[in-house]
């Protein structure tokens, strides 16, 4: 069986008009306790920004890689410690907040791709490889401030129109048959 752990995070830049932040993301994916592919990333938020928001960007990118792998037709567990979400997918919850119901919508047609999706809500404890990815995004922050200095002071958190998240990189690793693929993007 195939495994998608996932997991994110908000660092909140500002609360004075509609809550901008920044959203660190990663996900693992393994086959048989050995990791397969891996990504991390960081996103901005102009306006609303809230930490499902970060999580559901972690679902999306690890169903991304899931389809760039081909597993369609493959048994996968999704496991995640944001118990809102996993109920969401499930389909036990419904989607209130306006700001995540499009990303909810694209895990959602993303997961209709797959034959058999078993959704697992873990402890935060179970989750700390996903987490510690999820950090690395933010790390960028600490790492190259002044390169985000500029872009914080471009976001318009004023603006209230589009989807408000801005993808500033991300980096997923495909391992296969000994070799080691990374994108870029």
């Amino acid at each position: 069986m195939y495994i998608l752990q996932f997991d994110g995070m908000l660092q909140i830049v500002s609360k004075k008009v509609g809550q901008a932040g920044f959203l660190g993301y990663g996900w693992y994916i393994f086959k048989n306790e050995m990791v397969i592919a891996r990504g991390f990333g960081l996103y901005a938020h102009r306006y609303k920004a809230h930490s499902n928001i970060a999580e559901y960007i972690a679902l999306i990118e690890g169903l991304e890689a899931l389809t760039d792998l081909k597993l369609w037709k493959k048994p996968i567990e999704i496991r995640g410690d944001a118990k809102c979400v996993i109920d969401q997918m499930k389909g036990e919850v419904a989607v209130n907040s306006h700001p995540t119901r499009e990303l909810h919508r694209r895990a959602a047609s993303l997961s209709a791709n797959f034959y058999s999706l078993i959704w697992t809500w873990i402890p935060r404890k179970k989750n700390k490889l996903a987490d510690r990815l999820s950090r690395r995004g933010l790390r960028q922050l600490y790492i190259l401030p002044n390169a985000y200095e500029d872009l914080i002071k471009k976001m318009s958190i004023y603006s209230n129109t589009g989807s408000g998240l801005i993808s500033l990189f991300d980096l997923n690793t495909y391992y296969s048959d000994g070799y080691c693929f990374q994108a870029i993007g």
